[in-house]
């Protein structure tokens, strides 16, 4: 038996939590002994031994900060986060550095941690998992944009800062500022269509997304629009308001919805889903699905054949929409400028739109069979590998 630590830092979606706690039991299920360093401690089922993980400065709601300028490169994310605050990312890796003395494991995965990959690194064998956004290639000189548009920041001397915060507690400086996301093993679970990197990296680096249950291909008879929000935007009048006058029979779940509002949406006809809906069933009822752009959300889309409009708000989220629209498998929109009139008109034209339909249906199976092995046991596969390395 080993013990295996994994570690999570950044993101807010479910997606991240899901997918670890599926990691966590695929491999206790091995006969290994999986610890999780995470952000967000109060989703872990009990049963497991649980920490919190050390916090970049932007995640702390006390020292909230407003960005002057949108980022266009992971340098520029990196500065959002504050990596540039003298201590900041020394203090990270002195806590990942107690973490990893305590747990005492065998192997680390770190999904989205970036703090935790430059503290294990040389200590611990490491695997990197995550999203093709979440984990760009550790090779490239320098970050490239994400946006078209210049850095915000000069790399140069951001790279300068942190190789003094490495020094100060005696990790080796970096030669550029993309090796912070080096490790013994990557998986990059993500379908290579939706990785913003694609063009950087070599053919079969990507492994699969991580998908709850692969649900059955669309057969064009669904009836209805399932619209997946997740509380992250407040004004919401334009698209519900539309989906209202679309005409089209609506079924809608966002987990922070307030109960006047719901109340008000089930009035207008509506129905509202208070807990998560599995995919299958979704799939089952519907034609087209609208969301944000999470990646399970997107990847189990495609692995059905269902169309997506993406309504994105981050850079992540919109890098995931610009794909699917690049492949003609999905139409983006934007909440700025969407009112009422134009979010009806979106959602019938869309949810009519045959040609998007069957592109959606011939696709699927080819993302399906590059869905497996599902990502918890293909991590585990890559764990049990370093372990043997």
């Amino acid at each position: 038996m080993a013990r295996i630590l994994i570690g999570w830092e950044l993101g807010s979606g479910s997606g991240h939590t899901v997918k670890l706690i599926d990691i966590a039991a695929e491999l206790r299920r091995r006969g290994h002994d999986p610890v999780l360093a995470v952000q967000q401690t109060s989703v872990i089922p009990p049963g497991y031994e649980v920490w919190q993980a050390p916090l970049w400065p932007a995640l702390l709601a006390t020292r909230g900060r407003t960005l002057a300028t949108n980022p266009s490169t992971y340098g520029d994310i990196f500065v959002a986060l504050g990596l540039m605050e003298q201590g900041a990312v020394s203090g990270l890796l002195r806590a990942w550095d107690a973490i990893v003395a305590a747990v005492r494991p065998d192997v680390v995965i770190a999904e989205f941690a970036p703090a935790l990959l430059m503290a294990a690194r040389g200590r611990v064998p490491v695997l990197a998992i995550g999203s093709g956004f979440g984990l760009p290639p550790a090779t490239l000189a320098t970050f490239p944009s994400l946006t078209g548009a210049p850095p915000v920041h000069d790399e140069v001397g951001v790279l300068a800062h942190l190789n003094r915060e490495l020094a100060a507690v005696g990790r080796e400086a970096l030669a550029a500022l993309p090796a912070i996301f080096r490790a013994d093993r990557t998986l990059v679970q993500t379908f290579r269509e939706l990785d913003p990197y694609r063009l950087w990296r070599a053919e079969g680096e990507h492994s699969s997304p991580h998908i709850t249950s692969l649900a059955a291909i669309v057969d064009r008879q669904g009836e209805e629009l399932f619209i997946y929000l997740n509380g992250q935007r407040s004004s919401l009048e334009g698209l519900l308001g539309g989906a209202v006058d679309s005409g089209l029979k609506v079924r809608l779940h966002d987990p922070r919805m307030a109960e006047a509002d719901i109340a008000t949406l089930e009035r207008a006809g509506i129905t509202f889903e208070r807990r998560p809906v599995p995919f299958a069933r979704i799939a089952e009822r519907s034609r087209l699905i609208v969301s944000h752009g999470g990646l399970g959300m997107a990847s189990a889309a495609l692995c059905a054949g269902l169309p997506h409009v993406v309504l994105p708000f981050d850079i992540e989220k919109r890098m995931t929409a610009a794909s699917l629209v690049e492949i003609g498998l999905g139409l983006r929109a934007e909440y700025a400028g969407l009112d009422r009139a134009a979010a009806a008109a979106l959602l019938a034209d869309a949810f009519a739109d045959d040609a998007l339909a069957r592109r959606a249906i011939a696709a699927a199976p080819g993302f399906r069979a590059r869905a497996t092995p599902p990502s918890d046991r293909a991590t585990a596969d890559a764990v049990e590998t370093l372990l043997t390395a």
